[in-house]
């Protein structure tokens, strides 16, 4: 049985992650590949709660926007128990699995307001992915793409938290290189065509 692999689609919120990682799993299935594709954050129980709070709707807490440390704690609880229900499941099965956001999303978003150390320390059981691939992308081109397309925005997507978030990604980024994680930076700035074929070419080192 051929060994599973996990992808992991990065960068601050209008850089494309969503549709790079529906496209890099259509490219991956027209290789051969099963792949189980997955989000951050999820669809279940605890990832509901944290859209909720995204958008200032978490029930009793309306209206406010929840502390950062205990965002970090929901999203590091979100990521074990898709860990545990999706990701090693199908690892251990040989599929692939393309996630859109991982890990990296916490330490670039919730070090924002939390100590980075203690943020990684939420994760450190979680399955670390093969390759992650960073979208990089200008804060303002990356408002510009969403702030058309909905009226709502999330408590993270202003320039200024974005612009903060994407030096944050850069940092880390670097940091999870020196320790032996594989990290292709990517500009996210050029078409989705052009950005998906780079993608598709970091991604063809696990084929």
């Amino acid at each position: 049985m051929r060994p599973g692999r996990y992808i992991s689609l990065e960068g601050i919120d209008g850089a494309g992650t969503t549709t790079q990682s529906k496209l890099t799993a259509q490219w991956l299935r027209s290789k051969g590949r099963t792949v189980i594709e997955t989000f951050e954050p999820t669809d279940r129980a605890v990832g509901k709660i944290i859209r909720q709070a995204l958008a200032a709707r978490m029930p009793g807490r309306e209206g406010v926007e929840i502390e950062p440390q205990l965002f970090a704690l929901l999203f590091a609880a979100d990521r074990l128990d898709n860990t545990s229900a999706t990701v090693a499941p199908a690892l251990e099965r040989g599929d692939w699995v393309v996630s859109d956001r991982c890990y990296l999303s916490s330490f670039a978003y919730q070090s924002l307001g939390c100590d980075l150390d203690w943020v990684r320390s939420l994760n450190r059981c979680c399955r670390r992915a093969d390759l992650i691939i960073l979208l990089d992308l200008d804060p303002r081109t990356a408002y510009e793409r969403f702030a058309t397309k909905r009226a709502r925005h999330d408590v993270f997507e202003r320039i200024d938290r974005l612009t903060a978030i994407r030096a944050n990604y850069l940092k880390v980024a670097a940091l999870l290189e020196r320790e032996g994680e594989r990290i292709v930076r990517i500009d996210a700035s050029a078409s989705v065509e052009a950005v998906a074929a780079a993608v598709q070419q970091a991604a063809s080192e696990l084929l």
